[in-house]
């Protein structure tokens, strides 16, 4: 056992999950409902996730009888289709049911904390558990699947912690937009929160498989699609901002009285 990949992959953990947990605690405070929301955003992320999985494996499994020879259109259909139903179950199972029961978001700040639970449970559930997994149980795992070196490992665990924390801020300007369609009968805000969830995952993926992995060293590229990642994820924050000064929040939202 590696004490040297155990350490890593509970750095790895804590730099995914603690910044946006600190934040999310300094936003909900004591307040019941802002923590119910995070539940739930926690919750119907995990829905979407389940939603899609069966076309997932569909494409897997169909992707074991590819010819090499067509796997690069395999690979790009893949990532194209994973992208776009990422986009559509996630922010459209978001849209239903916050615009089913909009008292979840009934202010910016409950908001927010539902667009933190829903990223925070990503990363808790696909990266956090999975790294720990590899760290703590390396030497049991190896002997069942091929897995890159320690030192590869290692790298891995920390590109993917910085990685989450885009993810989890592009969620909460994902779920912003949301909102702004609820709270002002502006659907076109959700759609817009479903193309640019696609092009987040789409363009960075298409690119490092057919651009940056042929042309660059693998950690260079790895580098530079987890640097594209965060523009984008800059460029949506910017983009929820100026929709949310522009369209304003909840109409029945109250700056001075926090309800609970």
């Amino acid at each position: 056992m590696s004490i040297f990949l155990i350490l890593a992959a509970i750095a790895g953990s804590l730099i995914a999950i603690l910044p946006a947990f600190l934040i999310f605690l300094y936003i909900a405070q004591f307040k019941g409902s802002m923590w119910v929301s995070a539940l739930l955003g926690g919750i119907f992320w995990f829905i979407a996730l389940l939603a899609r999985t069966p076309v997932l494996l569909v494409l897997e499994f169909w992707g074991l009888t590819i010819p090499p020879s067509f796997y690069a259109i395999y690979a790009a259909i893949l990532i194209f289709l994973g992208a776009f139903m990422a986009g559509l179950f996630e922010e459209g199972i978001k849209f239903g049911f916050l615009n089913k029961y909009p008292q979840f978001i009934k202010t910016l700040k409950h908001a927010l904390c539902f667009g933190l639970g829903w990223g925070l449970s990503e990363a808790l559930l696909i990266y956090a558990l999975s790294v720990l997994a590899y760290g703590f149980f390396y030497e049991l795992l190896i002997m069942f699947v091929s897995l890159p070196p320690e030192p590869v490992l290692i790298l891995n665990f920390i590109f993917g912690a910085f990685e989450r924390n885009i993810a989890i801020l592009f969620h909460v300007s994902a779920t912003i937009l949301v909102a702004l369609a609820i709270w002002h009968r502006r659907y076109l805000f959700a759609i817009v929160a479903i193309l640019t969830h696609f092009l987040f995952d789409f363009i960075p993926l298409i690119l490092l498989q057919f651009v940056l992995y042929p042309l660059l060293p693998p950690i260079v590229a790895v580098i530079v699609v987890e640097g594209l990642f965060g523009v984008f994820a800059i460029i949506f924050v910017l983009l929820a901002y100026f929709l949310l000064k522009r369209e304003g929040g909840p109409p029945e939202m109250d700056t001075d009285a926090e309800p609970t």
